[in-house]
């Protein structure tokens, strides 16, 4: 990770390679209350990202923020690798919730309510 820093600059370049573009969106968007985001693919090896604060008088202080950014780029590393692997777990879950799901089964019971409302007097 390459970074670049001047007042109201702060150019972070990562390889493309180790993080993806939505690892990158996931990550920057929490910055972009405060800053203007900008991130794009610069050849085939690296993402290079742009931080501007939004507040143009406000000064910053860039050294707090880049280990801050490093954390959070590891963070959404870790998150998308955790998807990655739980994918299937996942999916097999969800096959098992709907697995008896039938839309075309009618209710076997008789309908009614105690009030005297029947809903087969509804025409449709």
């Amino acid at each position: 990770m390459e970074v670049l820093q001047s007042d109201s600059l702060l150019k972070i370049s990562v390889n493309a390679h180790v993080y993806t573009d939505v690892m990158l969106a996931k990550c920057f968007y929490w910055y972009s209350n405060n800053y203007e985001v900008d991130f794009r693919k610069s050849g085939n090896e690296n993402f290079e990202i742009t931080l501007k604060p939004l507040r143009t008088s406000e000064v910053i202080d860039w050294t707090t923020i880049i280990p801050k950014i490093k954390q959070d780029l590891i963070d959404f590393k870790l998150r998308q690798h955790i998807t990655d692997e739980t994918k299937t777990i996942r999916e097999l879950i969800i096959a098992k919730a709907f697995i008896y799901f039938d839309d075309e089964d009618a209710p076997v019971s008789e309908i009614s309510d105690p009030v005297g409302f029947t809903p087969q007097s509804i025409k449709v």
